[in-house]
């Protein structure tokens, strides 16, 4: 088996609060799950900043180019994000 990992910095320029950051989240975690069980997603840094986030999506496969492009596929659909902006993308199979 192998892992794939997708490691975004998102930039909130218009959110003033934790409150609208987790609504903002909380959506963007939901769409990346819902594309199958192959997929989880959580954030994982700067959890008390309400300006910037970082969330990490693993993808599980057997196949390396697979999980590769699954994963380029959910960072292209995340660019134009409605409240963020992805300002660095890390991808690494492990």
């Amino acid at each position: 088996m192998k892992v794939g990992l997708l490691t975004l910095e998102l930039r909130l320029p218009a959110v003033a609060s934790l409150k609208e950051k987790r609504s903002i989240l909380r959506g963007l975690i939901a769409d990346i799950e819902h594309r199958g069980p192959a997929f989880a997603a959580a954030e994982v840094a700067d959890l008390d900043a309400h300006d910037r986030a970082t969330i990490r999506i693993a993808h599980l496969s057997n196949d390396p180019r697979y999980t590769d492009a699954a994963l380029r596929r959910v960072q292209a659909a995340l660019e134009d994000g409605r409240g963020y902006l992805v300002e660095e993308a890390k991808l690494e199979i492990l």
